[in-house]
C-alpha cells in the first residue's frame, strides 16, 4: 500500500511524463511545419489570399488589393472625401475582372448607386460571402495550414493540470478525513473541495499558460515575407494616396450647436 507521500510523487511523476509526451509532440509538429515552409518557395500561392493570411481581419487586406487592381484597371474612381465610385467602363458588365476579390469588390460598388466607402465592405453579408468562399477554397489547396491557428497540444497540457489540480485537492481532504464525517459535513467538504480545486486549476493554469508556446503560424510568417501585391506595388504615389484615404473613410461628423444663453422667462 503507497502512502500518501509515495501516492504524490508518482501521480506527480506521471504528470511529468505526460508534459514531457506533450512537449515531444509539440517539438515534432514545428519541425514538420517548418519543412513544409521550406518547400513554399516553389509553391503557387494566390496573392490575395497571401494578403488575407496576413491579417488579423482575413478580408480587410483582401478588398484593399483587389480595390488596387480596379483603380489600376480604371473601374473605379476615389473621390477627394475618400468614397469610391464605380466609372463608366467598371459598370459594363463585360469588364467584370475573372479573379474573384476584385470581382466581388467591383460587384458590391456595383449594387450602391451613390459613391460609398470601401472600408464599409465587411458590413455587406453578400459580399463577405463572395469574397470568403475564395479564402475558403485557397485554405483547401493548404490542408496542414487550413488550421494553421489550432493547437491542441496547449490546451492538452492545461487539461492534464487542470486534472492534477483537482486529484491535490481531493487527496487533501482525504488525508484530514473530510470524507469520514455526517453527510453535512461530507457535502461542505466537497464545497471546500470544489474551491481549492478551483484555486490550485488557477494557479497551475496560469503557469502552464506562461510556460508552454502556442503553435506558430509559420504560413502567415512566410506570406508577410512576401512582396506586396502586384496591384498595390503598382500604384503611384498618388493612387496610394486614394486608396488609404478610401480604406480610412469616416464620414464628415454633423456639428450641433446648442443655445446655451440663460432664459430667466423660461421657468
Amino acid at each position: 500500500m503507497l502512502s500518501q507521500g509515495e501516492l504524490f510523487t508518482a501521480v506527480s511523476a506521471v504528470l511529468c511524463v505526460a508534459h514531457a509526451v506533450l512537449g515531444v509532440l509539440w517539438w515534432a509538429r514545428d519541425r514538420a511545419d517548418r519543412a513544409v515552409v521550406a518547400r513554399l518557395d516553389a509553391a503557387d500561392i494566390d496573392p490575395y489570399h497571401a494578403v488575407a493570411t496576413t491579417d488579423r481581419d482575413p478580408g480587410r487586406d483582401a478588398d484593399r488589393a483587389g480595390a488596387a487592381e480596379l483603380l489600376l484597371a480604371g473601374l473605379i474612381r476615389v473621390k477627394d472625401d475618400g468614397q469610391v465610385a464605380v466609372t463608366a467602363a467598371g459598370a459594363a458588365p463585360d469588364m467584370t475582372p475573372e479573379h474573384p476579390v476584385p470581382a466581388a469588390v467591383l460587384t458590391t460598388l456595383r449594387g450602391h448607386a451613390a459613391p460609398w466607402a470601401l472600408n464599409w465592405l465587411y458590413l455587406d453579408a453578400e459580399h463577405r460571402a463572395r469574397r470568403d468562399a475564395f479564402l475558403r477554397a485557397e485554405d483547401a489547396r493548404w490542408p496542414r495550414w487550413a488550421t494553421r491557428s489550432r493547437d491542441r497540444v496547449k490546451p492538452a497540457a492545461i487539461l492534464v493540470t487542470v486534472l492534477f489540480a483537482g486529484w491535490c485537492s481531493g487527496q487533501l481532504l482525504y488525508v484530514r478525513g473530510a470524507f469520514s464525517g455526517p453527510g453535512g459535513e461530507v457535502a461542505a467538504a466537497v464545497f471546500v473541495g470544489l474551491l481549492m480545486w478551483g484555486v490550485f486549476a488557477l494557479v497551475l493554469g496560469l503557469v502552464v499558460l506562461a510556460v508552454w508556446p502556442w503553435r506558430r503560424d509559420r504560413f502567415s510568417a512566410y506570406c508577410r515575407s512576401l512582396p506586396p501585391h502586384p496591384a498595390e506595388a503598382a500604384l503611384d504615389d498618388e493612387g496610394r494616396d486614394r486608396l488609404h484615404r478610401a480604406m480610412t473613410y469616416s464620414p464628415p461628423r454633423t456639428e450641433v450647436v446648442e443655445d446655451l444663453s440663460w432664459d430667466p422667462g423660461a421657468f
